[in-house]
């Protein structure tokens, strides 16, 4: 049997047209049920039942005391398994629920928490430049001091980076005690008495016509050893500052 030149090229283009269907519907499938950027409210079951709102909430420890260098590192660190134990090496060290912990501490081997927050590959994210900002942890992991079993708070969408960075005054928290970042200086500096907002520094364009970079003024050191902390401007909207 044979078909006409017109007729083999119009099966040729059905077939291609039904395989991209295809192959779209599975992408979309794939990527709507697996999206681990932008699923908000995820909540995982952790290997130890740690509760955030008992230890920053009632006891009120610091972010930055079990998340260390996170003001210096690209990176906010799990806390080691040493970290837990300063104080339950003497609170609480016969409890049923730290077992696992201090199985972790005597044998040298770390517990396997189960990542929340999640970024792909192709996305930097530096957390010490935020932190340097003085921008709270809140902004992005919502208060954490009071959930009892940490969750997604935000959706971690280039679109969501992108509104604040454009709209820094409207989502940004500003550096609050209990995270602990730059202790010494006063965080309500950082907020606009006026809207209780927070304030922004002065920010002009790096290039003329601009395309994303802005320069914003940097206060003086205030505590000594401590990184000077930057004032909050707009961020960068160009594709270099996050995909490099």
């Amino acid at each position: 049997m044979y078909f006409s030149k017109k007729l083999e090229n119009q099966i040729k283009l059905g077939g291609l047209l039904v395989a991209a269907a295809v192959g779209c519907l599975f992408l979309t499938g794939y990527f709507g049920f697996n999206n681990r950027v932008a699923d908000k409210g995820y909540r995982p079951e952790q290997p130890v039942p740690f509760s955030h709102k008992l230890h920053a909430g009632d006891l009120e420890i610091s972010c930055m005391y079990c998340h260390t260098g996170v003001e210096q590192s690209s990176h906010s660190p799990v806390p080691s398994t040493s970290t837990c134990m300063n104080c339950h090496s003497v609170v609480k060290s016969d409890s049923p629920k730290i077992k696992l912990v201090k199985e972790s501490y005597e044998n040298n081997t770390p517990i396997e928490w189960k990542r929340i927050h999640y970024l792909p590959g192709y996305a930097h994210f530096n957390h010490s430049r935020h932190i340097r900002a003085m921008i709270d942890c809140a902004s992005c992991h919502g208060q954490v001091e009071t959930m009892g079993v940490v969750h997604q708070e935000n959706r971690l969408s280039m679109g969501w980076c992108l509104d604040c960075h454009r709209n820094p005054e409207q989502y940004i928290v500003p550096a609050r005690p209990i995270s602990g970042i730059f202790t010494g200086v006063d965080p309500m500096n950082a907020v606009n008495k006026e809207t209780g907002k927070y304030k922004l520094a002065v920010s002009k364009p790096i290039t003329n016509p601009q395309f994303g970079q802005y320069e914003t003024e940097v206060p003086k050191t205030v505590v000594e050893g401590i990184p000077t902390p930057k004032h909050a401007g707009f961020g960068p909207e160009n594709c270099s500052a996050c995909h490099h």
